[in-house]
């Protein structure tokens, strides 16, 4: 499991009532921003970027990371979790994100806020491969194919690792557009989040092929977290809801804690089954303490910033902070390098949201809602 951030979704609760025929539970009223989710969503990237770049073994710094930086490889090797902890976020915000709307409005939302950044960092993170021995290279069909963020479905490299939780996003969101098609409800949510992760864990022990590929046992209980810590903030506090985050918590330990083997692989050093299952606790608790708990009312508008910075951060990071690396490590100090890689992915990742998903973000949502509620011509 290597790590990425997941795309942010909106944080401002839809306020239509829920669909479906029965009588909608009472809402608590809620704040309209979760700016404190904001500020958690750009942290846990913050802790990705940590991983890639002091985490784990790379070649890039000329010396294993543990010689490079030994005490904060210390630290760093848990970042993967990062992983986790987006995966929880995701399950909050595109359940809140999805509550109450249609499905166009839903997807157009969804592709104008994943793909125009997506779009021009898979550009020019090819550029950037083009000049840069070290870096990866999917050759000219692979670079086009990286351009739908279906790469992992055709076996062809990603431009940049941490694309790979994209598409564990995009099938969480056919999950929930199909949930729209039934419609979303507080009894629905709470049936999917006791018995997907279930069905998930059935079809992998099973061997079940494609179901298996769908349900993605080993992120649903994340996902699922995600989705009853909503419940908790939309509807306030209630017994099934809490008993749902218990069960996805446990089973989430599970998945945790038997990966520190893996995850000891990939770092070279020894990673503490017992740090990975209590990180999933805390995780839990961040994400109820930033929306129902005290931190929910929390509101400065650089929070705000900070979360519309995560997901261009998270698609840029790697490839061009591995590029600054492996040109300056060994000219100067572990410590400066290190700033300067960070610093040039921050750089890439203001530039991406500020020109690019500022600008198209409403166009491209304009247009393919347009698209998809346009009714068809007479004789086509």
């Amino acid at each position: 499991m290597t790590s990425t951030p997941t795309a942010p979704a909106d944080t401002t609760p839809a306020r239509a009532p829920e669909s479906g025929s029965e009588t909608a539970p009472k809402k608590v009223v809620r704040r309209s921003r979760l700016g404190a989710l904001d500020a958690l969503r750009f942290i846990a990237a913050v802790v990705v970027v940590g991983y890639h770049l002091t985490g784990i073994a790379t070649p890039y710094w000329g010396l294993d990371p543990r010689e490079v930086f030994p005490t904060l490889n210390h630290v760093t090797r848990y970042g993967y979790l990062g992983v986790e902890l987006f995966f929880i976020i995701s399950g909050f915000v595109i359940l809140m994100t999805a509550w109450g709307r249609d499905l166009p409005r839903f997807v157009s939302s969804r592709v104008a806020r994943l793909f125009p950044a997506y779009w021009v960092a898979v550009i020019i993170t090819l550029i950037l491969q083009a000049y840069w021995k070290g870096g990866r290279d999917q050759g000219f069909v692979g670079g086009l194919i990286n351009m739908t963020m279906t790469q992992d479905a055709w076996d062809v490299l990603s431009a940049q690792g941490a694309f790979w939780t994209l598409w564990i996003e995009l099938k969480f969101y056919l999950l929930i557009g199909v949930f729209l098609l039934v419609g979303i409800t507080k009894q629905r949510v709470i049936a999917v989040v006791f018995l997907w992760p279930l069905l998930a864990q059935i079809a992998r022990a099973t061997d079940s092929g494609m179901l298996n590929s769908l349900l993605f046992a080993e992120y649903a209980p994340f996902f699922a977290m995600g989705m009853a810590l909503f419940l908790i903030y939309r509807f306030g506090n209630s017994f099934i809801a809490w008993l749902a985050v218990a069960y996805n918590v446990i089973l989430g330990i599970r998945q945790a804690t038997e990966y520190a083997d893996r995850a000891t692989e990939l770092v070279g050093a020894t990673v503490s089954p017992m740090v990975t299952g209590l990180a999933i606790v805390a995780f839990a608790a961040l994400v109820w303490l930033v929306s129902a708990g005290p931190l929910g009312r929390v509101e400065a508008r650089f929070l705000t910033t900070l979360g519309a910075l995560t997901y261009p951060l998270y698609l840029i990071h790697a490839q061009f902070a591995f590029w600054v690396i492996d040109t300056f490590h060994g000219r100067y100090d572990e410590y400066v390098v290190l700033a300067a890689a960070v610093a040039t992915a921050l750089v890439l990742a203001i530039a991406l949201h500020y020109l690019i998903e500022r600008r198209l973000h409403d166009p491209v949502r304009d247009a393919v809602q347009r698209g998809l509620r346009e009714a068809p011509q007479p004789g086509r």
